[in-house]
């Protein structure tokens, strides 16, 4: 049950995150062409501050995705030591 649970809030924090980058993509867009619109040595800075903005979604999204990898594991690790107890 805990490790439904943590997947879950894993899932969630993953999913919000993906959705307020989102949100974010048309000006992120919008800053990526007009430097490769004015020219391909601008496009490294435009890159570099893109990243910079982006920052703060590294630790959610990577906490999500381990929080969930680490559930997956509870659950597998529960599921085979059920299968080992045999019918009950």
């Amino acid at each position: 049950m805990i490790a439904i649970l943590l997947y879950l809030i894993g899932l969630v924090s993953a999913v919000v995150t993906v959705v307020v980058v989102g949100f974010e993509a048309p000006a992120i867009y919008a800053a990526l062409s007009s430097a490769y619109a004015s020219g391909l040595p601008n496009v490294l800075p435009a890159l570099g501050k893109v990243a910079a903005g982006l920052g703060w979604a590294l630790a959610p999204f990577l906490g999500g995705l381990l929080l969930m990898g680490f559930a997956r594991i509870m659950i597998l690790l529960g599921s085979i030591n059920r299968a080992l107890r045999g019918p009950a």
